[in-house]
């Protein structure tokens, strides 16, 4: 479930970390801030030219004063909630829309994984899908509202990544990063974009069967990432007790299994015969619904194999990072 190979991608942007120049007179502001002709975006456009923007900006004049974008505050009233109707529950393919919150992420080697928006501003990942471009946030982006892959609409540029201080890429111990967008996306709640709830700390959802969505591989070695449509499927979270005696199997994780087990920070799901997330699902949400809203529990990890019987899917518990997520949120909200 988790890897990431680095290579080089051709973009339509410049891709460096100077941007190609900026004519005298102009500057870069957020798209549909720039204060002129009745608030539309100048354009620029000669021959063999691209936007010299980061991702998510436009020129503009410096003598009209951009007008401030304000920052959205989320509402607990509507994180969690769907925007459209007559979701089909059944394993397989999702219905568009059934995921609102759910973010697709991709970097210089085109697609990277998943994550959740939990806030107008900020997805929540798992660190092994994005700790390799902590230094590079220009070269993540992230699309929501998707649902065929071949089809991503606006891309959302990232301004920063965090990693959890804690995160260990061998052991996967730790694995939660925050990725800043460089604009919040406003309004929300929209049809096919939405926040997902966070928990509270220490909530345990063992025993509930909660959704796992994604466009990871449909198989171990069917290498099919990204699908074209988004699947889901309904996972059981078990207690660690039942986790670890799955993986201490001597053909899973043996006596290794303490090494790669975290009875704090990871929770189980699944079980069950060819009902799993996969390779390349890494970051996904696992959400489970609490009072009518769908909350975070998890976020894809690790597994062994994909789909076996008796084996589980091993998710970040997401519940015992809520400390570290709100002191990082206030910190970048600085």
């Amino acid at each position: 479930m988790f890897g990431l190979t680095i290579a080089c991608l051709v973009t339509l942007f410049c891709v460096s970390s100077v941007y190609c120049q900026i004519p005298p007179g102009y500057t870069c502001v957020p798209a549909g801030t720039c204060n002129i002709n009745n608030g539309i975006d100048i354009r620029i456009v000669t021959p063999g030219n691209v936007n010299p923007c980061p991702p998510g900006q436009v020129l503009c004049p410096i003598s009209a004063t951009p007008t401030p974008t304000p920052t959205p505050t989320p509402s607990p009233t509507t994180c969690g909630t769907r925007g459209v109707a007559n979701i089909n529950p059944a394993d397989g393919f999702a219905t568009p829309g059934a995921y609102p919150w759910q973010a697709y992420l991709v970097n210089q080697t085109g697609y990277a994984g998943s994550g959740v928006l939990i806030n107008p501003n900020t997805v929540l990942t798992a660190a092994h899908k994005v700790y390799m471009n902590a230094a590079t946030p220009n070269q993540v982006g992230v699309y929501m509202g998707v649902y065929d892959s071949a089809q991503l609409g606006l891309r959302y540029a990232v301004s920063s990544i965090t990693i959890h201080p804690g995160f260990n890429p061998a052991t996967l111990f730790n694995d939660i990063a925050i990725l800043r967008l460089s604009a919040p996306i406003a309004p929300l709640p929209q049809q096919f974009i939405n926040t997902a709830c966070l928990p509270t700390a220490g909530q345990s959802f063992v025993g509930q069967t909660c959704s796992v969505s994604g466009w990871g591989q449909t198989a171990f070695n069917v290498n099919d990432a990204p699908t074209r449509q988004q699947k889901q499927v309904g996972v059981t979270i078990v207690n660690y007790a039942t986790c670890y005696a799955s993986m201490s199997n001597a053909t899973l994780l043996g006596t290794n299994v303490n090494l790669y087990l975290d009875p704090v920070g990871e929770i189980c799901a699944g079980g069950q015969a060819m009902r799993d997330a996969c390779t390349q699902d890494g970051g996904s949400p696992l959400v489970c619904l609490v009072n009518g809203r769908f909350v975070v529990a998890g976020l894809v990890a690790w597994g062994k194999g994909c789909g076996q019987a008796g084996v589980y899917g091993v998710y970040v518990n997401v519940p015992n990072y809520i400390t570290w997520i709100q002191n990082t949120l206030a910190t970048l909200n600085g």
